[in-house]
């Protein structure tokens, strides 16, 4: 077939198509706003009434929303790509690029040997203190390492009961991440993770991006802290910002 006789798609599918690679590559993010409708149509070269098509399918496949008066926002639940770690979730999940099945873990409940320490991390005379330690797996190969560490008052706070194992990863993994008021991420590069005598986390080039991890409660004070472990070659860093 002759390209003058391949059927061509209509220019709102095209203008659609663009529109949703900007907010997939994250220049849109989550719960922004679309340019007003005259000026997407001047961006997209294309008539109001094409753009309102394309418009429409968007809204249509669950990606923007509008809100009478104010214009066109992008949902807040919608799942693409440009979610970073501008969100607040599992970090590891954020960054590695691996798809992870599995997850073993350990832990230690011990006296704090080190008040000092611990009074700078936590802002707390925390007597005793939990270490938990998490490897990611993906079709049974380690992948991602976690370390983490809080005080006894932030078990019992999250009601983490830590005689049942799953429950307390579900809360680490998942609604930790719902519960807290906020949280800074340092991102570092080091060639050296925790040992370990159960799991080895290999680099390919010897080089693992550490992701040093505080979550905070409303009042400003760590409630845990996460030293996470990814290989380069596994990781992927995104960040999306925009001007307000």
């Amino acid at each position: 077939m002759s390209a003058e006789n391949k059927k061509k798609s209509p220019l709102y599918e095209e203008v659609f198509e663009k529109l949703f690679k900007l907010i997939n590559d994250g220049v849109y993010p989550i719960g922004s706003k679309l340019p007003s409708e005259p000026e997407l149509s001047k961006m997209m070269n294309v008539s109001r009434m094409t753009l309102r098509q394309a418009l429409g399918l968007l809204k249509e496949e669950g990606y923007i929303e509008t809100t009478h008066g104010q214009g066109n926002f992008i949902k807040q639940n919608v799942n693409v790509k440009s979610v970073g770690l501008e969100k607040i979730d599992n970090t590891i999940f954020q960054c590695c690029t691996e798809t992870i099945d599995d997850i073993d873990a350990s832990f230690e409940v011990s006296f704090s040997d080190d008040y000092d320490y611990s009074k700078k991390i936590f802002n707390r005379d925390s007597a005793v203190m939990i270490k938990f330690n998490r490897w990611y797996k993906s079709k049974n190969k380690v992948v991602a390492h976690a370390f983490t560490m809080f005080p006894s008052e932030t078990a019992s706070h999250y009601q983490m009961n830590l005689n049942d194992q799953q429950s307390a990863l579900k809360i680490l993994e998942e609604d930790i991440y719902t519960l807290i008021h906020s949280s800074t991420i340092e991102i570092k590069f080091t060639e050296s993770v925790l040992p370990s005598s159960n799991y080895e986390l290999r680099s390919n080039n010897n080089l693992f991006v550490l992701l040093i991890e505080n979550l905070f409660d409303s009042m400003g004070n760590v409630v845990l802290k996460n030293k996470i472990y990814i290989p380069t070659e596994l990781s992927s860093i995104k960040i999306n910002r925009i001007n307000k």
